[in-house]
């Protein structure tokens, strides 16, 4: 796609949600009932996205309370009064609601009142802190067996070394597009201290996880310098995440682009071709009446700026806003396990999620990479990379 046919938007530092955990509301009102069927709504489960807007106003003093068809009744904080000038607002979250009581809001990821909520959110930058607790056990009873395949070697009993604490830092980010249907992700992005990063999942928290509020055994805060290098690595992971999305959006944006430009062809063609018979019945000469009347040049030009809206409207936009910044202390431990075969006795060192029990790729003994697979080579072991073809 050509630069002009998107543009791409990354707000970096603030945060439109509250914390994990916030403050409870009035009671009146549960913001996600799991009897109600879920709906998707623009890539967001309808479900998820009424918690996150329940979260959001009952954490900003707002109150709740159930209207017919499943609405809602918000008595808004003096804030937001003074912001939208109304005292209560009426929420519609059905997709499929054709009409919407006087007054009240159509409440869908994308949607004006969601933006409207994501921009009042904006205002109040949130940083959350929490320590992962360790699974139990640390480690499975293969070791790294479980992620690294062999030939011709054996593996021995694994051993694992003392937990320690890592900080890291996970950037919650809504990916929104822009043009034709509006669609909405959440996205959580987990860094550690290299910048690298770690995980990237399409959910708005880290899945598999037990969590409790604070940082465990980290105690200093952390320096300006370190949170600007964490905040430049964030940025270069967002613009693989939006290059990504990108690709997959484009090909369902070209297609429904194209559609819709068939249809709008389809129809001048029509009548151009209608509009050239009836002159040249008329006069008898087509092409001068063309040139005299002007119509079927009008019905082209009128062809070419339809068709330009076509592509103004479907045209990819992109905007990835971040709405939180979590920082953890994470458990992690290093886990030893030897390779055996015959003479040969290698041990070969991996890291542990400790958090969530799951090693990681070993690194190769001769090279240094992460080996997927070991073999036997030369008295010694190597990786695909790295032994015998």
């Amino acid at each position: 796609m050509s630069p002009d046919a998107k543009t791409r938007r990354v707000a970096a530092g603030r945060r439109p949600a509250p914390a994990a955990h916030p403050p409870g509301g009035n009671g009146t009102v549960s913001v996600a009932d799991p009897s109600k069927p879920a709906v998707a709504v623009n890539g967001l489960d309808s479900a998820e996205w009424r918690e996150f807007v329940g979260r959001w106003i009952e954490s900003a003093g707002g109150a709740i309370s159930d209207a017919a068809r499943g609405d809602w009744e918000v008595a808004l904080p003096e804030t937001l009064q003074r912001r939208w000038r109304r005292q209560r607002v009426r929420l519609v979250f059905d997709p499929l609601r054709s009409t919407l009581p006087r007054g009240a809001w159509f409440t869908a990821p994308g949607s004006t009142a969601g933006r409207k909520l994501l921009e009042a959110g904006l205002e109040t930058p949130v940083v959350t802190r929490r320590t992962a607790l360790a699974h139990v056990p640390g480690a499975p009873e293969n070791g790294i067996a479980g992620v690294c395949r062999v030939r011709g070697l054996t593996w021995g009993p694994a051993r694992l070394g003392p937990v320690r604490y890592e900080r890291r830092i996970a950037f919650h980010v809504t990916v929104t597009r822009w043009g034709g249907l509006p669609w909405q992700e959440a996205w959580v992005l987990l860094l550690d201290g290299s910048g690298a990063c770690l995980e990237r999942e399409r959910d708005a928290e880290l899945p598999d996880l037990r969590v409790r509020d604070g940082l465990y055994q980290i105690g200093e805060e952390l320096p300006a310098e370190e949170r600007e290098s964490w905040g430049a690595h964030a940025k270069v992971h967002f613009e693989h995440l939006l290059e990504e999305r990108e690709e997959e959006w484009e090909r369902t944006v070209a297609r429904s682009r194209d559609d819709e430009l068939a249809r709008l062809g389809a129809f001048f063609t029509a009548r151009i071709e209608e509009e050239e018979e009836r002159l040249r019945r008329r006069t008898g000469n087509g092409e001068e009446a063309e040139i005299e009347h002007g119509d079927a040049t009008s019905l082209k030009l009128e062809w070419e700026r339809r068709a330009a809206e076509v592509r103004q409207r479907w045209a990819l936009r992109t905007e990835l806003r971040v709405w939180g910044v979590s920082e953890w202390s994470w458990p992690v431990a290093d886990l030893e396990q030897e390779l055996r075969a015959g003479a040969v006795h290698v041990r070969v060192m991996s890291h542990v999620d400790v958090a969530r029990g799951r090693p990681s790729l070993p690194a190769c003994p001769t090279c240094g990479h992460a080996a997927e697979m070991l073999v036997r080579a030369r008295g010694s072991v190597a990786c695909e990379r790295c032994g015998p073809a």
